[in-house]
């Protein structure tokens, strides 16, 4: 007998295989046409989102990432080097490569054991790259295709957890709309283009259809009633076409498939699970809904302090306008600075953070470097964590000091001196919590009035 077969014959070979596909219930998706649909649909969004991360530098060594508040030592576990400096990354995400097109290879024999295996690879990564490596890298859509191949892969009763967790996604989603973002449209009506195909005078309309849709309308989804069922799928398919007007494909991508391969022609009423096999999939459940929890903790308005950001769902949360202003200040005896002044202006930046000043001069007989960083557009939230992580680098042993204001504009209001501080070098973030050199209306000051924003 051949060894590869032989090896997969063994009785050690058979325990394993076995104690494996009950853990996970893989038997659920092997008798279960929507579940192997959304597998596809899955393997589909790694391969997007990974053709993404292939050339990005947030997980790459020589690059200074930030890292999430919980574990600001990200960088030390970098270990991918990017072009021109190396192959690792690349040669990594091929490998990756290799193992989407072994999971096709498999689904396509039915070696559903193997192929659920090999996707919990790709997940993992994905998850650790995400919460662990950099604070960056994953958009709210990421989040969906995280939770949503969760359940695919560690939950029984996959089918019934996927389509709670789906339609849960949706009302967590909406929570981040009750705020003049979208009660008012503000987001939009402060935006130069506007809302996209519609009349402007339509926009409150339309962003509050969005609230009411995803609050109550979402739940639809789970109906006996077939009419009121279809009603639902029919306009969140619509929905998602809309959006990706503005989002572009990332989203409607791991949306759109998921919603009808739930909830389209194969949908089947299901009641909850309540026995012992369905606790992996409630705990899913749990740990979704903890995870929008941060941000409602925190004291003040998380909009304009951005404390919280990135926990639980924060897709267009507001239309922020940002400007971040260092003047680094340095001891007598700092020596090689010679004097320097470049200026540019933000319009032509395409980066999510736009250095438009940057100056070294003498003032008083002390060398000062002034840096200038500007939001490029609306959904860029370039947070005060951001921008102090950022630019921490600026604490070096010439300098004395380096002072940090960071002034905020969300949906066309005015510009509040959120940070102004004399020195960032010995400040500490605390994710849970309100940070006290982080200030919000009235304490900051109104320092200036945006120009209309930009999308994209």
């Amino acid at each position: 007998m051949p060894l590869w077969p032989a090896i997969l014959e063994h009785p050690i070979s058979l325990h394993v295989r076995t104690g494996y596909r009950r853990l996970f219930s893989v038997g659920e998706i092997e008798n279960n046409a929507t579940l192997q649909w959304l597998f596809g649909a899955m393997l589909l969004f790694f391969y997007a989102t990974f053709s993404q991360w292939i050339d990005s530098p947030l997980t790459s060594t020589g690059v200074r990432a930030v890292c999430w508040p919980y574990f600001m030592q990200c960088n030390s576990l970098h270990f991918l080097s990017l072009m021109p400096y190396g192959y690792t990354q690349t040669t990594f995400y091929m490998a990756l490569f290799g193992i989407m097109l072994g999971i096709v290879y498999c689904m396509w024999k039915r070696h559903w054991t193997t192929a659920h295996a090999l996707l919990l690879v790709l997940w993992v990564w994905k998850f650790y790259a995400s919460f662990v490596l950099s604070w960056g890298i994953a958009g709210v859509y990421d989040y969906y295709h995280l939770i949503l191949t969760a359940v695919l892969l560690f939950a029984a009763h996959k089918e019934y957890f996927a389509k709670i967790a789906f339609v849960l996604l949706y009302f967590l989603s909406a929570t981040v709309k009750f705020y003049p973002t979208w009660i008012l449209g503000t987001y939009f009506t402060s935006l130069q283009l506007g809302l996209p195909l519609l009349p402007q005078g339509l926009t409150p309309f339309w962003t509050e259809s969005v609230i009411v849709s995803q609050v109550f309308g979402c739940w639809f989804l789970l109906s006996q009633h077939k009419i009121l069922q279809r009603i639902a799928v029919v306009y969140f398919t619509i929905f998602h076409l809309y959006s990706g007007v503005l989002v572009y494909y990332p989203y409607p991508t791991v949306t759109e498939p998921a919603l009808l391969i739930l909830f389209g022609p194969l949908y089947r009423h299901q009641w909850p699970p309540l026995r012992k096999t369905a606790i992996a999939g409630w705990l899913l459940v749990a740990i979704l809904i903890l995870f929008q929890v941060p941000s409602s903790l925190i004291q003040g308005d998380v909009k304009i302090t951005m404390e919280g950001y990135r926990f639980g769902m924060w897709m267009f949360d507001a239309n922020h306008q940002c400007i971040a202003q260092f003047n680094v200040y340095y001891k007598p005896d700092a020596t090689g600075l010679t004097p320097y002044h470049e200026e540019s202006d933000n319009a032509i930046c395409s980066t999510q953070q736009c250095v438009t000043l940057r100056d070294t001069s003498q003032v008083n007989g002390q060398w000062i470097t002034t840096i200038r960083v500007e939001s490029p557009r609306a959904e860029i939230r370039c947070s005060p964590y951001t921008m102090w992580q950022t630019y921490i680098s600026l604490c070096a042993s010439n300098v004395e000091r380096v002072a940090y204001t960071f002034d905020h504009s969300i949906n066309g209001g005015p510009f509040y001196r959120i940070v102004d501080v004399p020195d960032m070098c010995g400040l500490t973030y605390s994710p849970f919590s309100h940070n006290s050199w982080i200030q919000e209306p009235p304490a900051a000051p109104i320092v200036g009035y945006p120009v209309k924003n930009r999308y994209f």
